[in-house]
């Protein structure tokens, strides 16, 4: 993931110990392509799958994104708006729409990401108004998954491993957590029970004040996914930064870290030993 930065707090938590890190800014700096210049009648809908822009393919060949909903922006003037307002009015309901698409709220934990889309200048000019969202799934480097498949409820069934985030560095200590693919060798593990922490319209909540709620809920996440408590492993958090908190990033991403590295996975671990 692409700008992540780390204020670190230590805390007593549940027997566990654990540490926040905030993200500030945007989770991803490709999240929006404003050039676009279809009319509203010219979009694909949700549930279609497309390539770079928004032609649409069949979601059984190689694909970059698909359609989650298909919307209005609202509450913006006249005015072409510079893309932070855009933002502003396109992502909160770009990841409701991902959310109800993928059938959990847990998609901060992985590598699925709401992406949203609007019209150019051009076409603001002549009334567009519209919005696309779409879920994108990166690779570990940030580069664009090619999926074959539909990602429609992925997050109902047993898919969530499929797009996990797993880190090589404490994801409540490091700048760069450092995501990697979960087969390969790391510390730390996003696991199910993404916390929500507000409204997107209310005030960015301080460092302490997310480290308040998310201490005993990623606690027990964690000891829910591993399947037992253990001392070599512990709960972290991450939360992202005030310009994300406005535009609909409003959670804390709880994460199973180990006391060292290791291959394979912490998920119903248990007290079996930690994998080599």
């Amino acid at each position: 993931m692409k700008g992540w930065r780390a204020a670190v707090v230590a805390l007593v938590a549940l027997s566990l110990a654990a540490c926040t890190a905030r993200v500030p800014g945007v989770p991803d700096a490709e999240v929006v392509r404003p050039s676009l210049t279809p009319t509203a009648d010219q979009l694909p809908q949700a549930g279609q799958c497309t390539g770079a822009g928004l032609d649409v393919v069949d979601c059984t060949a190689e694909h970059e994104a698909e359609v989650t909903g298909v919307g209005v922006l609202e509450g913006l003037g006249a005015a072409y708006p510079n893309d932070r307002d855009l933002r502003r009015a396109a992502l909160p309901a770009c990841r409701a729409a991902l959310t109800e698409y993928l059938g959990s709220p847990d998609h901060d934990a992985t590598r699925l990401q709401a992406h949203a889309l609007w019209p150019s200048r051009d076409g603001w000019a002549k009334g567009d108004r519209w919005r696309v969202c779409t879920v994108v799934e990166l690779e570990p480097d940030g580069s664009r998954a090619r999926r074959k498949t539909s990602a429609k409820d992925l997050l109902k069934a047993a898919g969530f491993g499929t797009v996990q985030l797993c880190a090589t560095a404490s994801p409540g200590e490091a700048k760069d957590a450092g995501i990697t693919a979960c087969d390969q060798p790391h510390k730390a593990e996003a696991v199910p029970g993404v916390l929500a922490l507000g409204d997107h319209r209310d005030p960015t909540p301080s460092l302490d004040q997310v480290n308040a709620k998310a201490a005993e809920h990623c606690a027990k996440a964690v000891t829910n996914y591993v399947g037992a408590a253990r001392e070599d492993v512990f709960a972290s958090w991450r939360a992202f930064g005030s310009q994300a908190w406005s535009e609909g990033y409003t959670t804390a991403i709880c994460y199973a870290e180990a006391t060292r590295p290791f291959t394979g996975r912490l998920w119903g671990l248990g007290t079996t030993a930690l994998p080599g």
